[in-house]
């Protein structure tokens, strides 16, 4: 394995500043889809790019043998992303954000994590196996990669864009996800589950304007009070549990080879009343919070949507009168993901990440990936959800980073799996 070279292009992939949520930026992320067109090229794939207005065009690349061995052979999927996150806050960087840098064992630099380093251990699994085009030595798989470029602004416009590939690539026997991670050095880890979300916003208001605190103190309702107190009736703060009736009741018993994560509530944020310097001794007229309740697949947004709005309505109805109002509205939904580890395809990389690093786990991820619904939908194929890096890899902030050794394991992971 040459790792100065994989370093190399790993580098120059770190350069290139894909940020996609930055229109400013926009040339960076077409300059980075070229660079992996440039890299996919040289080692024989087809290439075709698929495009809606200004938005990151999305990779399709083809890798077929056509030797006539290995009847049985599959064609093997494999999704991630070349756009990053914004590298703000840059002051609390301690390396370069868009130079990679290797220190202590660690690989820094925006999007070594989340998701240039899956690319280029793809980049250079790829290459190990096809010696320089000169195809796989009568072993391995059919690939096809498909590559995004918006993922970090939401995906908008992936479901258009693959579902216009589709034709092209319809034989695709399995889709391996690489946006993921391990349990620990030693672990590898098959996530089977993704939590959805259903996310609102909730506005009380019960003054025209705020008021004087001396002249209306315990004679005026507060609307952060009111929220307040809300809040704290759809959480038991010592056990973590949702008090919603009925949140819990379509939940099954995990079986013993799967480990859980449980449905969430967490409040995101509230605007309220005066936040400046010093003080200013008022009755807010309004506040507002914004919310969100992470789910698991047996849990249906639009179920727990009217549940959630049903509870908030009877609370705030107990304090209710002429001058106080309320708005809830629903601002995101997104259903569970939920994928088959009883087939073939996770067997057989189990088995390998168990020979790389010693063991496995299967788990759901507490975050919420909606290209994945999109290719079970499209494909209707297994899905297998992995990945190389590690929980302290600080994605989507300063100083993101990957295991070095990590890092060239995963090829050597994805070369048993794309070989076999």
């Amino acid at each position: 394995m040459d790792k100065k070279q994989i370093l190399k292009t790993f580098s120059e992939l770190i350069a290139i500043q894909s940020v996609s949520t930055d229109p400013n930026r926009h040339k960076e992320i077409l300059k980075a889809a070229e660079f992996i067109k440039k890299e996919l090229t040289y080692l024989g794939f087809d290439i075709k790019t698929y495009e809606k207005g200004n938005y990151p065009p999305l990779i399709i690349a083809k890798y077929y043998l056509h030797d006539g061995r290995h009847q049985d052979r599959k064609t093997i999927g494999v999704y991630a992303h070349y756009d990053v996150q914004p590298e703000d806050p840059v002051d609390q960087w301690k390396t370069p954000p868009f130079r990679l840098t290797v220190k202590d064992g660690k690989i820094f630099g925006r999007g070594v994590a989340d998701c240039k380093g899956h690319i280029t251990q793809v980049l250079a699994t790829v290459k190990r196996l096809t010696r320089l085009r000169q195809g796989y030595g009568g072993q391995g798989n059919n690939l096809v990669l498909i590559f995004e470029g918006e993922e970090e602004v939401g995906s908008g416009h992936f479901e258009e864009l693959i579902s216009q590939a589709k034709k092209e690539i319809e034989n695709i026997d399995v889709i391996y996800l690489l946006d993921f991670g391990m349990k620990d050095k030693y672990c590898g880890r098959i996530l089977f589950g993704l939590r959805g979300l259903v996310g609102f916003e909730l506005t009380v208001k019960t003054a025209k304007a705020d008021l004087h605190s001396g002249m209306f103190g315990n004679l005026a309702k507060n609307p952060v009070q009111i929220i307040s107190e809300l809040l704290t009736k759809i959480k038991d703060s010592k056990t973590g549990k949702i008090l919603i009736p009925g949140f819990y009741d379509k939940i099954k018993k995990p079986t013993e080879k799967e480990l859980i994560y449980l449905p969430s509530f967490d409040v995101n944020g509230i605007i309220s009343g005066y936040t400046g310097e010093g003080i200013k001794t008022i009755i807010p007229a309004e506040a507002t919070v914004k919310f969100s309740f992470r789910l698991i697949e047996e849990q249906s947004p639009d179920e727990i949507e009217i549940k959630v709005h049903d509870f908030i309505t009877s609370q705030l109805k107990r304090v209710s009168s002429p001058q106080i109002k309320y708005s809830l509205k629903t601002l995101a939904k997104l259903m569970p993901f939920h994928t088959d580890i009883e087939n073939q395809y996770v067997k057989k990389s189990a088995d390998i990440l168990k020979q790389v690093f010693g063991d496995v786990v299967f788990t759901r991820s507490g975050g919420s990936v909606g290209v994945a619904l999109t290719l079970k939908k499209i494909f209707q194929k297994p899905i297998v959800m992995t990945g190389f890096i590690l929980e302290d890899g600080n994605i989507h902030a300063p100083n993101e980073n990957l295991d070095q050794e990590l890092f060239f394991k995963g090829i050597e992971v994805l070369e048993k799996i794309f070989a076999s």
